[in-house]
């Protein structure tokens, strides 16, 4: 399971006014649909993860986040077979970000995007 640690930028001091998100991708490029079996994020959703992600398409979701409240997370998706893809998130505004994703069952997951600073941006290649 990758993890992905990264360091914030030196040079900028989190205010209030800082506010911390995941704004993720997921492109489907199996053969079935992705069924959302199990997600949470610390505070209300900006944009909800879909419950369903069908077959070459794309789903989005938003997870938000404030100088009190990291953003934090999880989505577990399932697809043919009982196979799932995980992905979990710890955004804080002091710290290192935290972002882990796992694919399991015959599936496999790529990342691309930007997984630093305070608002992360990224998608997940679930084939």
């Amino acid at each position: 399971m990758p993890t992905v640690s990264v360091p914030k930028p030196t040079d900028v001091k989190p205010s209030p006014q800082t506010t911390e998100s995941l704004a993720a991708s997921i492109v489907n490029q199996t053969s079935a649909d992705l069924v959302l079996v199990k997600s949470a994020s610390a505070l209300p959703w900006i944009q909800p993860p879909p419950q369903v992600i069908q077959a070459g398409k794309i789903g989005q979701f938003n997870s938000p986040g404030d100088f009190s409240n990291a953003a934090n997370g999880y989505v577990v998706y399932q697809g043919a077979n009982g196979a799932t893809f995980s992905l979990e998130w710890a955004i804080p505004s002091v710290g290192k970000n935290s972002i882990t994703w796992q694919a399991e069952g015959g599936l496999s997951a790529q990342e691309s995007g930007s997984l630093d600073g305070w608002n992360v941006s990224a998608t997940w290649f679930i084939s």
